[in-house]
């Protein structure tokens, strides 16, 4: 299938970064579990860090990643997803070093993942698990990804948004999944997709349901058929992020 412009620019670049990409040889990852983490309520919040993306723009001005990651921690947040990319959303890996050098919960890096470097990179600077998008990878690629973030002793949240890169996911042996219900072809939400595809996963695999959260009734409806929600820009266009998670629950 061929991908959406935006989305090969960021791959474009992800390469070109990898070309002056050092190699780190990082300590196995001995911290909280990401997938221990969600499993431990009846319903996880994968709370979000993140400036802007190519479908808002600028979603927060006066970004403090430390700042959002110990508010959400203190709300009640199970992980902290935290944006790396710095083209389209603004972020550094130095964000994620700073967030999972001060929260208690599982950080996970939130970037475009296409070699190991990059999963080493993540666990250098202190993630306790990476996001691969199914998407972006090849069935093997993923695989091996998948293999290499466990040997550091990292989870992996593999990003899913058809029926089809579910079973891929599933083949892979992926164990938390989350469905994004943002088409990355033109960035539009399918709110229905999160009830279509929740029902091709096996229930040994936490299930995450990924963007268009923007109210109760939104969250409600993820509640309904999955385990988790991840959720950046309804937090990040608040300024009171406190009072919007109160509100959101």
């Amino acid at each position: 299938m061929a991908l959406h412009r935006v989305l090969r620019e960021i791959l474009e670049t992800k390469k070109r970064e990898l070309d002056s990409a050092p190699e780190y040889d990082p300590e196995i990852y001995k911290g909280p579990s990401l997938w221990q983490s969600l499993r431990s309520r009846k319903f996880s919040i994968v709370a979000e860090c993140k400036r802007k993306s190519p479908s808002s723009g600028t979603i927060r001005e006066e970004y403090e990643p430390v700042s959002v990651a110990t508010t959400y921690e203190e709300c009640g947040a199970s992980a902290i997803s935290v944006l790396t990319d710095k083209d389209y959303f603004g972020g550094s890996i130095l964000d994620l070093q700073n967030v999972a050098a001060k929260v208690n919960l599982p950080v996970i890096r939130k970037d475009f993942i296409i070699d190991e470097r990059q999963v080493q990179e993540a666990r250098q600077f202190g993630a306790a698990a990476i996001l691969l998008i199914v998407r972006i990878l090849t069935p093997d690629q993923l695989s091996s990804l998948l293999h290499k973030a466990r040997k550091y002793g990292m989870d992996v949240l593999t990003e899913i948004h058809t029926e089809e890169e579910a079973e891929i996911a599933t083949h892979a042996g992926a164990n938390i999944v989350g469905i994004n219900t943002r088409d990355l072809d033109d960035f539009s939400i399918h709110k229905d997709l999160v009830s279509k595809v929740s029902q091709k996963l096996s229930p040994n695999i936490v299930k995450i349901g990924e963007s268009g959260v923007h109210s109760k009734a939104d969250l409600d409806e993820f509640r309904r058929y999955v385990d988790a929600a991840l959720i950046g820009t309804y937090f990040m266009e608040k300024k009171n992020i406190r009072k919007a998670w109160l509100e959101l629950f």
